[in-house]
């Protein structure tokens, strides 16, 4: 009886001990838990696919040939999450993000079309006046990609609406009892590239997705504002 009480009073005192140095730990901050999981995610990627057509008037001895030129592209933009940052104001989530950044466009060259006409009546060769133009393709796909990236609303409205929905997701499953997240990204601070000088026919115009771009007067290529987003996105929406 005696080794029992012993032995009750030494786990009583180890109990008491035990208590004097263990500290709970603390749950993790759900809101770092959602920031761990976004970072994770590492990159959000959306498109645009653009179309161009355009009629161009080279200047050759002999007859100036005509030859119209299309092809499709693909611009490609990307959204990195590893310096995603969170805070919450009540029932609101408010996500920071960095800049979309858009990679090097693509052009299928496979489905570069070229259609010249009365190539017998001057003294070039079309092979080098068609080189000439599969040329110009990549700049002109460069310039497209910076201006859809700045005047495309729809682009960021894409890039927010995913996110939102991934970080309601998340706090939805954490029980935080989100009503709304709200998702800010700040404009892109790039310049727009030099459109390579085109020679289009006169009074003609170098058009993306049906939309006039570009035009020539007094030998300078000159690019003018269209409108980028696609049909469907309603005015004030996706304002960066």
């Amino acid at each position: 009886m005696r080794s029992f009480l012993v032995a009750l009073l030494a786990l009583a005192l180890g109990i008491l001990l035990a208590r004097g140095w263990w500290k709970p730990v603390p749950a993790g901050d759900p809101i770092q838990v959602i920031v761990t999981q976004v970072k994770t995610h590492a990159i959000i990627e959306h498109e645009r696919q653009i179309a161009i057509w355009y009629r161009s008037c080279p200047e050759v001895v002999g007859v100036n040939p005509e030859i119209f030129v299309a092809w499709p592209g693909k611009l490609s933009y990307e959204l990195g999450l590893d310096d995603v940052a969170i805070t919450r104001s009540g029932d609101v989530l408010t996500v920071k993000t960095g800049a979309i950044r858009a990679d090097e466009p693509t052009i299928p060259t496979d489905f570069l079309d070229y259609l010249s006409t009365s190539p017998w009546l001057n003294l070039v060769n079309e092979q080098e006046l068609v080189n000439r133009e599969i040329a110009r393709a990549s700049p002109i796909a460069r310039y497209l990609s910076v201006y859809y990236q700045r005047r495309d609303p729809s682009l960021a409205l894409d890039f927010r609406k995913e996110l939102a929905e991934f970080v309601m997701r998340l706090a939805g499953a954490l029980g935080l009892g989100i009503r709304e997240v709200k998702v800010e990204i700040p404009a892109a601070d790039v310049k727009f590239p030099k459109l390579p000088a085109l020679e289009l026919c006169a009074g003609s115009t170098a058009s993306v997705n049906g939309v006039p771009f570009a035009k020539v007067d007094d030998g300078y290529t000159i690019p003018f504002a269209f409108d980028a987003a696609p049909r469907g996105v309603i005015a004030g929406m996706g304002k960066e």
